[in-house]
């Protein structure tokens, strides 16, 4: 896995316009909350390049994660940390990009573990903010890439949606890949494919089902998955999965 660490300062601030995102419910630490991103002035699907203003609160440790127009921001330790209004030129791409470069404009602490969008982790950039002191503090983080000739800022969009089918789809898929990684080892990855089926269970809650792929060097297999969602808080009640056809080696 690629670790890169990057200085938490660089020459001036990057900044963009745009709306606050929409605050999450609280819960305790560990839990995902996912925010839609803004769009910036400049936003332009068929641009050749695109970028995002990401801002932070961070208190000790936090991985953010990018995928579409949409952020999920994970606390690892302290406070819960909270996106405080990030915006976008566009949607990160569901397709390989070049040039993928995340620098902090402002902040006391690092940018860590940046991972590039790529197939393997279903085109989901992955960075992790650290604060190293006492309280939190807010960072901007810019993040930056160039699409390959020929190839727009296409995204992965519903008939009468004009944004990425993400949302809590997206957070189920989320838990279950975190499920999935932690049972087996650094060689496997998940790939998610079709449109999810959601259908109302009561009591405030949705069950969402899909289907994809478990793979590692020398094995893929079908995978079924399913997750509970509590539509009140936005939060994912359980999850499990599936992965289909003889136990070959360890996609478990």
């Amino acid at each position: 896995m690629d670790r890169k660490h990057i200085a938490a300062a660089v020459a001036a601030a990057f900044a963009l316009g745009g709306a606050l995102a929409a605050n999450a419910q609280d819960s305790s630490n560990g839990d995902y909350y996912t925010y839609r991103l803004a769009r910036a002035p400049e936003w332009d699907l068929a641009a050749t390049s695109g970028s995002c203003h990401l801002r932070i609160w961070v208190d000790d440790r936090a991985q953010v994660q990018l995928r579409g127009d949409e952020i999920i921001v994970n606390t690892r330790s302290g406070r819960r940390s909270y996106d405080q209004g990030s915006t976008c030129t566009q949607p990160l791409p569901f397709h390989a990009v070049d040039n993928f470069h995340v620098a902090a404009a402002a902040g006391r602490g690092q940018v860590i573990e940046v991972r590039d969008p790529n197939r393997r982790n279903d085109f989901t950039g992955v960075l992790t903010i650290v604060d190293p002191q006492n309280g939190g503090d807010s960072y901007d983080v810019v993040v930056s890439w160039n699409n390959p000739p020929g190839m727009p800022s296409t995204v992965a969009i519903a008939p009468d949606n004009p944004y990425p089918v993400y949302d809590e789809t997206r957070a189920c898929q989320e838990r279950v890949r975190h499920d999935f990684l932690s049972r087996n080892d650094v060689d496997a990855y998940l790939e998610f494919t079709e449109w999810a089926q959601r259908n109302d269970v009561g009591g405030n809650r949705e069950r969402i089902a899909g289907r994809g792929w478990a793979r590692n060097r020398d094995d893929s297999r079908p995978i079924t998955y399913e997750c509970i969602m509590n539509m009140r808080t936005n939060r994912v009640q359980s999850a499990s999965y599936d992965v289909r056809g003889p136990l070959r080696t360890s996609l478990n």
